[in-house]
């Protein structure tokens, strides 16, 4: 497959910059989100659930075995 226009570029370097302040906004509220619960439920019960999912995260990775990259 031949590489795409050189036009066909700009509209996602434009998209990209129009929807960078929506981005920003996202990620501040996913903060204010994170460290709301962090105060609700105390460090240890916070450290627990990220402890949790780290160890769920890397037994899934490990069931699904080596990842195949295309060349």
């Amino acid at each position: 497959m031949d590489r795409s226009p050189g036009w066909a570029k700009w509209p996602i370097i434009t998209a990209g910059v129009l929807l960078s302040p929506v981005f920003a906004f996202l990620l501040a509220l996913s903060v204010g989100v994170l460290v709301a619960v962090i105060k609700e439920a105390g460090l240890a019960g916070s450290l627990a659930a990220f402890g949790t999912g780290a160890v769920t995260y890397l037994g899934v990775r490990r069931l699904r075995g080596p990842r195949v990259r295309d060349t």
